[in-house]
């Protein structure tokens, strides 16, 4: 294929950051999606419920787009494409749990129609248009993961997508070491590889080890037990059935995502729970506590969780007290951190026993550990390597896992969101697209940008100062107020000497602009502004958002 057109290949999200993992491939003039996924808001996006990849890019491409291939059916691999369906059609590639849970989302924002469903199984390949791929099984903390190959002008791609070097996983299906060696005997031109355990040291522990704490837990405890965790989790939430049934307990799940993962699960048979040990949450007051275990959502304090309605002893259900256990089953997600911690106090003082990381070992990541990423660089040799799905620390440390096994430092590229990457001979980072943040607010999708953000940022931080004055129309002469509201600035009890001083300034002010026959709204309300921001400055350090409604008489 030598004389051919590189390859090129666009990150619109992933790298340098958590979640939205992202990527276009482009080859012949087509493009392969590589994972559709959004991430959650942090705290510096007051207001905002998603944040998804830019699609501008993929917008303006739309008719070279070929396909899209989802590794697994994490949120932040797939929770962006119900919304990229909007404006496009696209086949779309998975394994078969990753397109049951995909299937509901679709169906939920009424685009299930927009994709041509195709099952990719671990083991074997597929084409479409330009793009020859082979499908290899990976172990993660959700079933059916795979990494995907793709073979270019230069050589193959090898995307890892999420995984662990777990020996002994709970379904048996180990990360397929021997595709990967095989692919390596091929020749990797270009290793994209997972980086969020970068910077943990040694080995990530097995799924298994996970299961004789949850069995301890459960059977040493007195009454009922809850256990959070992700409802993707679905291993885990297999060993917590398996948990409750040594113990001879019956499980209620929890929560609508802990609902549709499970039923696609059992469908599928990845999941194995008798009807007889499934009891609806509406019973479980009818039944002896003892006998009870509650599978939940909620494990990283999302406000309205069932988990933080029953720490604030305000879940339907469910009323936590004295002598209940409750098992948070997952990691913190970075930036979580506060809100899991406030949850974890609510769960505290109900007086019920918390088990949580890293107090016990009731959790095992789902991502390679620093000796597994070095594995994976030695067991591939490729000759270029590009980290990818972490923070730019991340992305750093496993770099430097890469050039100590051996590859030359000038081999390793650290790309961020935005990079286009041209895998010719050589790789090379060659020029950037549009990739920002698109965030979901309500049912609004993109219409809230960085200038809403901050005023946002400013009312919650200052709060607001709205200005009502009434003026003659023709000689700018103040004829009702001014009168001052104020919402998050100062309590007007308190501060009413700050208001009525403001309340004089902005009167001195009209009546300057009034001699001088100033009526322009504008002019008068940047006026009042300047005057207010100033003077509300000198007195609180504070710079609320000031909002002149100027009603002409």
């Amino acid at each position: 294929m030598t004389g051919a057109a590189p390859a090129r290949l666009v990150f619109l999200g992933g790298v340098g950051e958590i979640g939205r993992n992202m990527a276009a491939l482009e080859l012949d003039g087509r493009i392969l999606l590589l994972d559709v996924g959004l991430s959650f808001p942090h705290a510096e996006m007051p207001g905002i419920d998603l944040v998804l990849p830019d699609f501008e890019y993929v917008r303006e491409n739309a008719g070279r787009l070929q396909a899209a291939v989802l590794t697994h059916g994490h949120e932040d691999h797939i929770g962006a494409l119900p919304y990229l369906l909007r404006d496009v059609r696209l086949p779309v590639f998975g394994t078969p749990l990753t397109l049951a849970l995909l299937e509901g989302k679709l169906e939920e924002h009424g685009v299930r129609d927009k994709a041509d469903f195709r099952t990719a199984t671990p083991g074997s390949g597929a084409s479409v248009g330009p793009f020859t791929m082979r499908f290899l099984r990976v172990t993660h903390s959700i079933p059916d993961g795979m990494a995907v190959a793709v073979d270019s002008p230069a050589g193959t791609i090898l995307h890892s997508g999420d995984f662990k070097l777990d020996q002994t996983p709970l379904d048996g299906r180990a990360t397929d070491l021997h595709a990967l060696a095989e692919e390596a005997q091929r020749g990797v031109h270009l290793l994209l590889s997972d980086s969020t355990n970068a910077e943990e040291a040694g080995y990530t522990a097995s799924e298994r080890t996970v299961g004789p704490v949850l069995n301890d837990i459960v059977a040493r405890a007195p009454k009922r037990v809850v256990v959070a965790c992700f409802s993707s989790h679905i291993h885990r939430i297999q060993q917590v059935i398996n948990a409750a049934r040594a113990s001879e307990r019956v499980v209620a799940f929890l929560g609508r995502s802990m609902h549709q993962s499970v039923a696609a699960a059992r469908e599928l048979g990845i999941l194995t729970v008798p009807d007889a040990d499934v009891v609806p949450i509406e019973d479980i007051d009818r039944l002896d506590p003892q006998r009870v275990v509650v599978i939940c959502t909620g494990s990283q304090g999302e406000p309205l969780s069932a988990l933080s309605l029953m720490a604030a002893r305000e879940h339907k259900w469910v009323k936590l007290d004295e002598g209940d256990t409750v098992v948070l089953s997952s990691s913190l997600i970075p930036g979580n951190e506060p809100a899991i911690h406030r949850t974890v106090d609510g769960l505290y003082r109900t007086g019920a026993d918390v088990f949580h990381l890293p107090a016990a070992p009731v959790h095992a990541s789902g991502h390679a550990a620093a000796e597994e990423l070095r594995l994976m660089l030695s067991l591939v040799r490729p000759r270029w390597f590009i980290p990818i799905h972490g923070e730019r620390r991340q992305l750093a440390h496993h770099a430097r896992l890469a050039t100590e096994v051996g590859l030359p430092p000038d081999h390793v590229l650290i790309a961020e969101d935005g990079d286009r990457v041209e895998v010719g001979e050589e790789v090379r980072i060659v020029d950037r697209v549009p990739a920002g943040m698109t965030y979901v607010d309500g049912l609004g999708i993109g219409d809230v940008g960085e200038v809403v953000l901050r005023d946002r940022r400013k009312l919650s931080a200052d709060g607001v100062v709205v200005v009502v004055v009434g003026i003659d129309a023709h000689r700018g002469q103040v004829v009702a107020g001014p009168d001052l509201v104020n919402r998050g600035f100062v309590y007007d009890g308190a501060a009413g000497d700050i208001l009525e001083e403001a309340r004089n300034r902005v009167m001195l002010s009209l009546q300057d602009s009034a001699q001088d026959q100033v009526t322009d709204r504008s002019v008068l309300q940047q006026n009042i502004r300047r005057i207010l921001g100033k003077y509300f400055w000198e007195v609180t350090q504070r710079k609320p958002i000031v909002l002149p409604v100027i009603m002409e008489v």
